[in-house]
């Protein structure tokens, strides 16, 4: 399984990454081209060519600093005064969703393209991103999925690191 695994994540090798965001806890990356799928409504939307959904703890690093990760989803941004609720679930109002929205703008600028990926025997996922970034996610066996790769809007096999 594992070399099912390393030798379907190498397409992403030159890939330019695109965006990250995120649905309640489970975060989604983007990497190549911009491509056009059918979206549930009926109508299409542009999304990169490969999407990386990671359910397990995640962190992103840049040379040995961590940038962001997992636990950042369940955080208020930096500077929040504690005044009112704060709803880790609403879109926008936690850490993660601050560092997103400005990797956003990031990425539209600067061309970071995955230079490898390392998959390990036991399932441990490493993204080597260009300018000293990475993208690590260990997995868990858990009784959820840890990662799972795959092209959007096509009828291709999903990658999946599936519980032990």
């Amino acid at each position: 399984m594992m070399e099912t695994a390393r030798q379907a994540l190498a397409v992403l090798v030159g890939e330019r990454w695109r965006y990250a965001g995120r649905a309640c806890d489970l975060v989604w990356l983007g990497f190549g081209p911009d491509v056009e799928v059918n979206d549930h409504r009926g109508g299409t939307r542009e999304v990169a060519e490969y999407s990386l959904h990671l359910q397990c703890s995640w962190q992103v690093f840049a040379g040995e600093k961590r940038v962001t990760g997992s636990g950042d989803v369940y955080l208020p941004p930096r500077g929040w005064s504690g005044d009112g609720n704060f709803d880790w679930d609403v879109q926008g109002a936690n850490r993660f969703d601050v560092w997103a929205a400005g990797l956003v703008t990031f990425l539209a600028d600067e061309e970071i393209v995955v230079m490898s990926v390392e998959i390990s025997e036991r399932g441990d996922l490493t993204v080597f991103l260009s300018d000293g970034l990475r993208i690590e996610a260990p997995r868990e066996n858990t009784d959820a999925e840890d990662w799972r790769f795959f092209r959007p809007g096509t009828d291709s096999d999903h990658v999946v690191m599936p519980p032990d």
